[in-house]
């Protein structure tokens, strides 16, 4: 298994703190404690209600690289 390359950063509250970040890689739980790492693409290519529901059940974050 491969080292991660990315760690939860900051939480992501509204869809307008989503909008402003510049980042292009998020963490999100989609069930459990586990956080999945994605591209900001499969986010944005989620309808609106979806990303909606997940930012405000706490489950969207951005993700900070991992520097050595």
């Amino acid at each position: 298994m491969s080292k991660p390359k990315y760690k939860q950063g900051k939480m992501i509250k509204s869809i307008a703190d989503f909008a402003k970040s510049d980042k292009k890689w998020f963490k999100v739980r989609f069930g459990g404690d586990k956080l999945k790492t994605v591209h900001r693409s499969f986010l944005i290519s989620w309808q609106y209600r979806t990303l909606e529901l997940f930012i405000n059940r706490g489950s969207v974050y951005e993700a900070d690289e991992i520097t050595k």
